[in-house]
Formats: C-alpha cells, structure tokens, sequence
C-alpha cells in the first residue's frame, strides 16, 4: 500500500471536499466510507431540499457561529458563501435564494449537490472504499502512519483528514467515531450536546395541542441578554418546535436544565404593541360575545380553550364582563406566553452536534493537529456549530477544502 497517500475518513461533505481538494494537486487520495454510499445525512438535510448555504458575507457566516466563529476566519476567507456556489453552478447546478438568504437547488433535490460531488471525485481519481470503518489512527513519534480498519488490515497513509460528522442522525452512520479516534490520540473533546434541537417543555397543556403552529411568533429565552429569535412555532407532544426554537436550542444548550430550568416568552404579534391590542379589546368589550370566541381571530380555537384553562378564565366569559384584571392576563399571554424549559430532544434527533474536537488543539489555517503532525479534522466532528440557515454545511464545506489544501500541500484549488 502506498504510503505517499492521503487518507480522508468520512464521507460527507466536508470529507468529499477535502478529497476533491487534496487530489486537485494530483496526489493520490483515498475516501473511505463507513456507508454503502456517500453524504447521507446531507441528503436528508433542509427537508431532503439541501439549504447549501447562505448568500450572507463571510462576516454573518462568523456572527452565525454559535462556538468558537474566530476560528473560521480563514476558512471563510478560502472559501466563502459565494466561491461554493460558483463551484457547483460551474458544473451546472442552479440555484434559488429564499427567506433570510437561504440558497437551495432549484430543483430542491439534494441528489443534484450530492451527484456533482461523487463526479468530481471520480475524475480526480479518488479512490472511494465503501462499507469501510476506520477503528483507530495509525501514529508512530506523534506522526501520523495512515489508519486501523475494524478488520484489523492497516492502510499507510502520509495524512489523514478526519471528517467523521458529528453524533446527530446515528442512522446516517454520524455516531460519534473522529470523536474517540481523536480523544486516543490525547486531544481533548468539547462536551458533546445537541444542537439545532426542539425544546421539552414542562406546562402539560402545551402538549396535548401537538401539530398546532403558529406564523411569524417572536421567543425569547429570558435571563440570556435578551436573546431572541423570530419565525413560525410549532406545538409538539413534547413541547415546542420551529426555526426561532431550533436556533435557540444551541445557546440553551449551555444551560443544565435539570439544576436550572429555562423560561421562554413567546410573542404571538410581535409587529403589535400592548397598547394596538389593548385598544382592540376595549373596542370589543362592549359587546356580548363570548371571549373565547372573539379570541379565535388571535388564536386557533382549540388553543384558546386551552390557554384560557391555563389563565383561569371562563371561555364563555361575555366581552363586556370581562374583568380589567382578565384582560391583561389575556394580552399578557398574547405578548409574552411563558413557557418553562426542562430538556432538549435528544442527540439523535438534533440537527447538528455541538461540541467537539478542541479547535485550540488545531492549527485554523490548515486544520492540521497541533499534537499529531499529518492528522487532519474538518466538519461537524470539531467544536463548531452554527444557526440554522445553511452555516453548518458552509463550515464543512469550507474547513474540508482548507484541510484538503493544506495535507495535499498544493498550490491549485477547485
């Protein structure tokens, strides 16, 4: 086996970026994958539709890093937003730009970005080995020797790029693997957590009204400097869901909520203020239909028997009884709902992971280890994560290419 080689373990994409870039220089690269195919969880990711990336500058790329965004200066600057969108687009892909900078193929089919990765591969003769695990890092005087397969067969290799994923979807083969390979080879591991995730909430009534959703709610996590994030919220049998939750979910993470439960408030019109709201009821409240049903122009109607159970309110309450001190419970409610956090949905069932390897064991401008020369990480398995928005699949994208860059040690780029 040539030991001139450069080995890149994982599939997906920050691995098959860092083969394609690794192999532009003409240097032999071989890709194993654990799979029977390449890039599953990134097939599955935006919905089966593949939010790729976000039109937003390099700067918002850092600002919507969660952990650790200094890091990935570099990596933006090689390989920003714009240049990964030129990269498919030059070999036939179109795009389309949705809400808040979103880009996606045109033909919301993840296949057309998986196709053209597994093309380029081939014709950079990237040696691909399905349905192979690597069981350990090969090192020899802190120099990596190439890697350990579960059968025990040994592959030599000058370099190795760990781009394992991280611990989210295990059903995608993303089981954690760099995480113990890295932590053998002494470096140290960020706690891993879910991150992009729904939250548990501990108010029972929320969740018997699983599937109701809600458009344009702003939430708030209170005692967190204001932190906030707006979009639609879903109710779910556990709690609740949605885009403003899911980016919330990755800051709530560094709290332990069995010690310390969190509060979110949740804006239902968040584009009115109390007093827009107050001088509506006060425009109903000489007439006499029943608060519940008047409600329903706020809230679906199953919500509102619900919610007022929750406030202590009779549902058929009349508008011109209603008591001043029930009114503003009622606008309370309507722009500041509080809902107390207990949990997050499990790893498996979270987006991202969040923690990892230690980037401060790792070199940012060639994502080489700082304690075992020739071993490589990129991707989700280092300790980054980003909101949701296609950041996380651009720091993949972006640390596989330096990664690949830096152990092919070429001057050219894709």
């Amino acid at each position: 086996m040539d030991k001139s080689r450069i080995i890149v373990v994982g599939g997906g994409p920050a691995g098959m970026f860092a083969a394609l870039q690794a192999a532009t220089g003409s240097r032999k690269v071989l890709l194993l994958e654990k799979n029977a195919m390449l890039a599953r969880k990134l097939k599955i990711t935006g919905g089966g539709r593949c939010n790729l990336t976000n039109i937003k500058d390099k700067k918002e790329h850092q600002r919507a890093t969660i952990h650790n965004p200094k890091f990935l200066y570099k990596a933006f600057e090689d390989l920003g937003p714009k240049d990964l969108i030129k990269y498919f687009e030059d070999r036939g892909c179109e795009f389309k730009l949705e809400k808040e900078g979103t880009v996606f193929p045109k033909n919301d089919d993840s296949s057309e970005i998986i196709n053209i990765l597994e093309k380029d591969l081939l014709d950079h003769g990237v040696d691909i080995w399905y349905n192979h695990k690597v069981e350990r890092i090969s090192v020899k005087n802190q120099k990596v020797q190439g890697v350990v397969l579960t059968d025990d067969r040994e592959i030599l290799g000058e370099a190795v790029i760990i781009t394992t994923g991280g611990a989210s979807y295990p059903q995608t083969g993303s089981t954690g693997d760099g995480y113990i390979m890295a932590k053998d080879l002494g470096h140290g591991i960020k706690k891993i957590k879910p991150g992009l995730t729904s939250l548990e909430i501990k108010e029972s009534w929320v969740k018997t009204l699983a599937g109701i959703s809600f458009a344009g709610t702003t939430v708030r996590v209170l005692k967190m400097n204001k932190l906030q994030e707006s979009g639609d919220l879903l109710l779910t049998h556990y709690g609740i869901s949605g885009p403003p939750v899911l980016k919330l979910s990755s800051y709530i993470n560094e709290i332990d909520l069995k010690e310390n439960p969190a509060t979110v408030e949740i804006d239902f019109f968040p584009e009115k203020d109390e007093e827009e709201l107050n001088t509506w009821f006060l425009h109903h409240s000489t007439g006499k239909k029943n608060l519940g049903s008047v409600l329903t122009e706020f809230w679906p109607k199953k919500f509102t028997e619900e919610i007022l159970v929750f406030l202590k309110i009779p549902k058929d309450r009349k508008m011109n009884e209603l008591k001043k001190k029930e009114r503003n419970k009622v606008l309370g409610a309507l722009k500041g709902l509080k809902l107390t956090v207990v949990g997050l949905r499990p790893l498996k069932d979270a987006i991202v992971t969040a923690g990892g390897v230690d980037v401060k064991e790792v070199n940012p401008s060639t994502m080489e280890s700082k304690k075992v020369s020739g071993l490589y990480f990129a991707g989700e398995v280092l300790d980054l994560d980003a909101i949701t928005g296609g950041y996380n699949l651009q720091i993949a994208f972006s640390t596989g290419f330096v990664a690949g860059n830096a152990a092919g040690r070429n001057e050219e780029q894709l």
